[in-house]
Order: C-alpha cells, then structure tokens, then sequence
C-alpha cells in the first residue's frame, strides 16, 4: 500500500512542477503598466528633454498593457533636485521613470557633500546613446580654435554643479588651465543655447551630436571628450589627449567613462524585479525598432547606439571601485 502511494505521489509530481512554472509564468506577465510619467531633471527644449519626448511617443507600444506615457520637467541643480526625489519620494512602482545626467552615477563620489547617496540604488533602465561630448562656442563669440578656447577670457554656461555641462567645463578649466569662467544656474542647455545667442556667454561643454542638430552652422566644435565617432567626422581634438600629467589623465578617463551611457532612464529602488525587467526588455526593443529609429532621424544627427540597464549596473558598479586616490583627483578637477 506505501508503495502504491509512493508511486501515486511520483506521478503528481511533474504536475506539480508544471503547476508552479504556469503560476511563475503568469506572475511574471502580471505586470501591466497603466499611464507612466517621464521625469526629466532639465528645464524643456534641452536635449534631455528632448530626447525623453521621443521616447513617450513609443515606449508605451512595447510594454504590457500599452501605457500613455507624458513628459514632466522638473529642473533643478543638473538633474540632482530629480535623483534625490527619484531616491525619497517617487512611487516604486514603474509609474514614474526619471532621465537624469550620466553624471549621476559618480556625483557622491565627486560632490558628497551635496550628492549624499548610492548610485547603485538607481534601477538603470537603458540609456541611447554611446559617443563623444564637445565643448562647442557661438560663431559669434570669436572663439574658434582650440588656443583661443584655452587660453581667451570668456563664460561657459552650465547646470548645476553635478552635471556634465559643470563636469567637463571643469575638466577643461582645471586640467589644462584654460581662462574661462563657468557660469552655473542654467535649467537646461536650451537655455544655455539661448544665451550664446544673445551673447551673454560663448558656449558650453559636455553636449551630445543632439546639441549640435539644426544649427550647425552657428557654432564651433572645439574639442571632444570620450571616444567613439565624432557627429560629422569632423577632426576634433580629445581634449583628455593634451593633459600632460599622468594621474590627471587617468582621472579625466574616469569622468570620461559616464559617456559609454549618456542620457540614461532610472526608476526608484524598491521598484519590483519584475517591473524593471519589463522596462528593460521594453527599453531595448524599442531601440532597435524601425519606426522609433526613422523618428530619430527627424530629429537630429544623433546616432542610436543604446546600453542596457544590465550593463550600466554593471559599468557604475566598475566606476565605484576605482582607486580612491583616482577619485580624490577627479574630485580635484571639476571643482
């Protein structure tokens, strides 16, 4: 009689393993987004804003439940006011996705005493674009070359201190002496273009090809930052190139590495497994997709070369374990 039960319960058992996989697998297709809401740290018209728009026009088609997705600005110190809500006080639900600066991701390290948290606790989602940044000037400022941008009396217009148009303004200032003056309070480089067009500054650094898009004509590209294909194939200097100290090179590398995820999305931590992963394969999908790509194409020169939320995990994860006395370097230069 034990043996007959024995076997009775033997046989119940690839039922009960194929019960447990159907519920694993109809909780992992649970989720189901309803109206998500695109944070953006920058003021409109910028090129976080900008890109983030794109996005809300097609995310929603390749996640569950088709959500409309709208697009809030909230600027505020280079993206810092939006991580830190994104960080305290914004629902851990998928409902509200942020695009904040790359910067973000080593801000405590650069600037702990005003970026006092952990960047690992961001949910990375995705980010568009792996390329060079520029320092770029009005035609009108008179400063086109690279000697007169190193070495002229001038402003360079920037957000906050954390972001990378503060960053790699002051990577340029500090680590090659350069004259200029940087000029913070900006809500986003909209705002910054506008002034380099009344001719309040001359220009501003750390910009992606987006910047660059419909008035390429008006400015000069002086020099880049990161590796990768320049927008254009203009032959540009590096400017890391021209640091002649060894240390400061390498700390100016690490400044540089945030360029490998520029323009990222990142949801609350606490946020579901199953929620991010849902807006990671979402993410990805909707990179490679021909119609998101062709409304790419409209907008600007910029060239879609995405990274997954996995990889950048894993790339700020790499940027946190670098020599402190790197970091104490760095922090050194973008003062």
């Amino acid at each position: 009689m034990l043996v007959v039960i024995f076997l009775r319960a033997l046989r119940a058992v690839p039922f009960l393993a194929a019960s447990i996989v159907f519920a694993m697998g109809a909780q992992a297709q649970a989720v189901e987004f309803k109206t998500i809401t695109i944070k953006v740290g920058y003021g409109p018209g910028g090129g976080y804003d900008q890109t983030s728009r794109l996005i809300a026009r097609h995310f929603g088609r390749f996640l569950p439940g088709n959500p409309d997705i709208v697009v809030q600005n909230v600027p505020g110190g280079g993206s810092l006011k939006l991580t830190k809500m994104v960080l305290g006080s914004e629902p851990a639900d998928g409902s509200v996705i942020a695009s904040v600066s790359e910067a973000m991701s080593y801000a405590p390290v650069l600037d702990p005493q005003n970026a006092n948290f952990d960047p690992l606790a961001l949910q990375w989602i995705g980010s568009l674009v792996n390329e060079p940044a520029y320092c770029l000037t009005a035609k009108s400022s008179g400063v086109d070359t690279m000697d007169k941008f190193l070495r002229s009396d001038f402003l360079i217009g920037a957000t906050g201190k954390s972001s990378v148009t503060y960053i790699f303004a002051a990577l340029v200032k500090n680590g090659l002496k350069a004259k200029f003056k940087i000029v913070t309070g900006f809500e986003g480089t909209a705002d910054i273009e506008l002034a380099m067009q009344r001719g309040e500054i001359a220009g501003m650094c750390g910009v992606s090809s987006y910047n660059i898009s419909g008035n390429r004509d008006t400015l000069n590209l002086i020099g880049t930052f990161g590796s990768g294909t320049v927008a254009g194939k203009e032959k540009l200097i590096r400017f890391s190139d021209k640091i002649e100290d060894t240390k400061v090179r390498e700390a100016a590398a690490l400044i540089e590495t945030t360029l490998q995820f520029h323009h990222p999305l990142v949801v609350p931590p606490g946020t579901p497994k199953e929620t991010v992963e849902a807006l990671r394969k979402g993410y990805m999908e909707m990179v490679r997709d021909p119609v998101f790509l062709a409304d790419v194409g409209k907008l600007s020169e910029m060239t879609v070369n995405a990274t997954s939320g996995e990889d950048i995990s894993r790339l700020v994860s790499k940027q946190l374990k670098v020599d402190p006395n790197v970091f104490e370097t760095a922090r050194n230069l973008v003062k």
